[in-house]
């Protein structure tokens, strides 16, 4: 019984062993099977990489880098984007313009650089074919577009934010406001009730979409800059603010046509404000009822305003325009002068007569006025001659 026992045993040992063998054999044609596979998996693989690498290289050197021929006989593009362009607009304006060969390839860059909200709006100086890359990265380095404004001497408020309107597209009516606005005048530290004076003529050079606030700001910081190495002389310093000097140069920038009658035409109205007389200075009538052209009507020069110069004796309420630094200099140091009267020739040339009194004044007046009638007949007889 034993013995079939240890002989079935046995079997079943050598069946396992046999099977443990088969199982062993089995998995080692498995394993050199696959071996074959994997080889040919790793294989395919390696070229497929291989080739996935040479067209992303190619593609890379293709549309993201420069295109050499065409950058060998560089040809400059320049545009102009405005703020608020996406990117994907950008990019089709920069292809459509031969800057890049590829709008999508310029656009996934930008992307994938993360620079989409970093495009600055401005103008901007591309090279033909210089490529993806090259563009993406000046388009954070805009040229920014400035706009030039020039004010010349003598605007009142109104007509400087009208030329400013012009050539700036800000909103005249704000600007106005602004320059009315005690809280604002008041925080820009000038000590104005408007800033009827305070508008600094010179050339500006403005930021594209510069606001109204911004031009005015500027305007009256430059009329700080320019009032800060003013000269005084003492009898004025003793007798008058800034406010009043800036007034009275308003007056003198209107009567003095040429620069170098400034000084003694600011001597003659400081002659007449410390005599107390009224300074008889037109352009402060004209000032009241904006007429800055043609003859003043008898009722006009009567007007009860204190600006009226004609009438009330002292300086008006305030400038009349924004004066240059050259009359504004004039009314702070004037020449030293006894003239008390002075009246323009009338002949072309801007120039005045002064004189210290008043027959003298009255006598030059009526010479300066038959001279002038007898040259318009002159002239009108030249005329009719020549028809």
């Amino acid at each position: 019984m034993l013995r079939y026992v240890y002989k079935l045993w046995l079997t079943g040992i050598v069946a396992i062993l046999a099977a443990c063998g088969y199982c062993l054999y089995g998995l080692l044609w498995v394993v050199k099977a696959m071996k074959k596979f994997i080889v040919k998996v790793v294989t395919i693989f390696l070229v497929l990489a291989l080739c996935l690498a040479g067209t992303v290289a190619w593609s890379f050197n293709h549309y993201l880098m420069p295109d050499k021929a065409a950058v060998a006989k560089p040809v400059s593009v320049q545009i102009t984007i405005e703020r608020g362009m996406s990117a994907r607009a950008v990019s089709d304006t920069l292809a459509a313009l031969g800057v890049v060969r590829s709008a999508k390839a310029l656009y996934y860059w930008i992307r994938y650089a993360d620079i989409s909200d970093k495009i600055q709006a401005g103008r901007f100086t591309f090279i033909k074919g210089e490529g993806a890359v090259s563009a993406a990265d000046k388009l954070l380095k805009a040229e920014i577009i400035e706009q030039t404004v020039f004010i010349q001497e003598g605007l009142t408020i109104e007509q400087t934010a009208s030329k400013a309107a012009q050539q700036m597209g800000i909103d005249s009516a704000e600007f106005v406001k602004l320059c009315l606005d005690t809280a604002f005048i008041a925080a820009l530290g000038i000590k104005a009730p408007t800033l009827e004076g305070y508008l600094f003529p010179d050339t500006y050079r403005f930021p594209e979409n510069s606001t109204a606030e911004a031009a005015v700001r500027r305007m009256t910081a430059r009329f700080k800059e320019a009032c800060a190495g003013l000269q005084w002389s003492k009898q004025v310093k003793d007798a008058y603010d800034l406010h009043k000097v800036i007034t009275l140069a308003s007056i003198v920038e209107k009567e003095a046509t040429l620069p170098a009658e400034r000084g003694r035409i600011a001597g003659v109205f400081h002659n007449r404000l410390r005599k107390g007389w009224p300074l008889g200075a037109d352009p402060t009538v004209r000032y009241i009822y904006r007429k800055f052209n043609g003859p003043l009507l008898v009722s006009e020069l009567n007007s009860p305003s204190p600006y009226n110069t004609r009438r009330f004796a002292g300086l008006p309420p305030g400038p009349i325009c924004s004066p240059g630094l050259g009359a504004i200099q004039a009314s702070a140091k004037p020449d030293s002068t006894a003239d008390m009267f002075f009246v323009a020739l009338w002949d072309g040339s801007g120039a005045h007569d002064f004189s210290v009194t008043n027959e003298e004044h009255d006598r030059k007046k009526l010479k300066i006025r038959k001279e002038n009638d007898e040259r318009v007949k002159s002239e009108s007889k030249a005329k009719k001659g020549a028809n």
